[in-house]
């Protein structure tokens, strides 16, 4: 018997304390926010062509997002890092 694919919020629900571990409460909060689209809309939430969009969402301006989560180098890696935990 083939067992049952896990839906995205479930998905989200049992890998969050992996996904958290390490990252300070900003990087947690902009986080939360893309896995809240990944859950509402889908796995191409999680392409890094979405991500300008995610941060003008979340936070209006890259310069914003800069002065919240540090260099777009590091904002790059904490949205494509964490992905490995939910697949």
């Amino acid at each position: 018997m083939t067992p049952l694919p896990v839906n995205r919020a479930e998905r989200v629900e049992t890998h969050r304390a992996e996904i958290f571990k390490g990252r300070d409460y900003r990087q947690q909060e902009f986080l939360n926010f893309v896995l809240g689209h990944y859950v509402a809309r889908g796995v191409g939430e999680l392409d890094t062509s979405k991500l300008p969009q995610l941060i003008e969402l979340k936070y209006y301006s890259v310069g914003d997002a800069v002065a919240e989560l540090g260099p777009p180098d590091n904002i790059r890696e904490v949205f494509v890092e964490f992905q490995q935990y939910l697949y």
